[in-house]
């Protein structure tokens, strides 16, 4: 059994006969705590990164926080990294905690809440959830706007 898994993990990382390298995007690093946060709720904060068919979130959500239900037209997946929170998908509700993974297709009714605790989780939107981009970059013109006026955040 091992090596039929050894060979799948080698055609895995294998090249492809053919290299596409005129893509439409940048490739990028990008450093969690240095992407502007993008307040959603009282105590609920989304960090984006952006690719060309996906996006990732880092979702923070303080104690006692709730993203409301609601729904959209792209798929989502998701896991708990820290903490935990009450997620709920299409009327079913799960206390996720680290590790536990959630999977909803579009168009279905989901949200989360948190109770003593917070929660830190990473979401994957394919394709990016319409309009995320603009209201990020809407976020990130008002923090340069605070910085050069010298407020705070």
């Amino acid at each position: 059994m091992a090596e039929a898994s050894e060979s799948a993990a080698h055609g895995y990382f294998r090249s492809a006969d053919k290299v596409t390298t005129s893509l439409p995007w940048e490739a990028s690093f990008h450093t969690v705590d240095h992407i502007v946060p993008l307040v959603v709720a009282p105590g609920v904060e989304l960090r984006p990164v952006f690719g060309h068919g996906l996006a990732m979130t880092f979702l923070s959500m303080q104690p006692h926080s709730e993203a409301t239900l609601h729904a959209h037209p792209e798929e989502q997946m998701g896991t708990v990294l820290e903490g935990e929170y009450e997620f709920e998908v299409n009327g079913v509700r799960r206390l996720c905690r680290r590790g536990d993974v959630y999977v909803v297709p579009p168009g279905v009714p989901h949200g989360a809440r948190t109770f003593d605790r917070p929660c830190l989780a990473i979401d994957v939107f394919a394709p990016p959830r319409g309009g995320m981009r603009e209201m990020w970059e809407a976020a990130v013109r008002e923090a340069l706007r605070r910085e050069q006026a010298g407020e705070q955040a």
